[in-house]
């Protein structure tokens, strides 16, 4: 079963989660807290699942991934029925644009990692 490291305030891991809801898989929920006793994320048990010691992070089986979009773009190819993305080229890179103005534009402004 899929595993989700997730923090319920992070928009990142959202993303995930709404993922993962509209393609109906199903997973298990793993709550990271980012503020509790100097932060979930920064203990040793969870750095060994995920280095980068950020949420989200995708376990499934064996692998494991960090970053939401890459997280979207492992579920979409891994499991194709019910898509996320549109059918045509065209379609596929205005929604990939949109989600990156999204990442990369827009989430960092409200992280304190990097403010």
């Amino acid at each position: 079963m899929l595993k989700l490291y997730t923090y319920f305030r992070s928009s990142a891991a959202y993303r995930v989660r709404i993922g993962l809801q509209l393609k109906g898989l199903a997973y298990e929920s793993v709550p990271v807290h980012l503020a509790r006793d100097g932060g979930e994320h920064l203990r040793d048990d969870y750095r060994a699942i995920n280095p980068g010691a950020l949420v989200p992070c995708l376990s499934d089986g064996t692998i494991t991934i960090s970053q939401s979009l890459a997280i979207l773009e492992y579920l979409e190819e891994r499991w194709p029925p019910r898509p996320l993305l549109p059918t045509d080229a065209a379609g596929r890179a205005r929604v990939r644009a949109l989600a990156m103005i999204v990442a990369c534009d827009i989430h960092p402004l409200n992280n304190l990692r990097v403010l």
